[in-house]
């Protein structure tokens, strides 16, 4: 990809002599029903797309900074991110800021561009730590007790 081939959507207008990916509807609705977002970033990352590309859940409570900004992460349809835009925005709530798209893709949303790549970048290096650990042998979750300890340290 080279930085012509970004388009810029602002307030509905298309960058002249541009074409938007199809997915535009979906970042619309999320902009539209989640007013926590201010961006929308989709990958093709090749670690965590290993998850959307195989039946093993993404689990962020592996490491805390996955836990702490990744915290939900459900495995969508393939088809959610194109037949059914408005439904597959309601998914993005405050503790649900990324989302596996079955064979496609991962959805990352933020407050900012800074804080989607942030989570989109964790999302990365965790899942590469999780398939590297497999190879190790069986994957510790972290337990309840740790899980609220994050949670009140970090008011989540």
């Amino acid at each position: 990809m080279e930085p012509e081939d970004l388009v810029l959507v602002r307030e509905g207008s298309v960058e002249q002599g541009k074409q938007p990916s199809r997915s535009v509807l979906l970042h619309r609705a999320i902009y539209a029903q989640q007013p926590h977002v201010g961006s929308v970033l989709v990958a093709h990352s090749p670690y965590t797309m290993a998850f959307a590309l195989t039946d093993r859940p993404f689990e962020s409570k592996t490491i805390p900074e996955a836990y702490i900004l990744l915290r939900g992460m459900p495995k969508l349809p393939f088809e959610s991110v194109y037949a059914s835009a408005e439904e597959t925005a309601a998914r993005f709530a405050p503790d649900v800021p990324l989302a596996l798209v079955e064979n496609n893709c991962v959805i990352a949303t933020g407050s900012s561009l800074l804080n989607a790549f942030d989570r989109l970048e964790v999302a990365e290096y965790s899942a590469k730590s999780i398939i590297e650990a497999a190879n190790l042998g069986a994957i510790v979750h972290m337990d309840d007790d740790s899980i609220r300890d994050i949670e009140r340290a970090f008011g989540l």
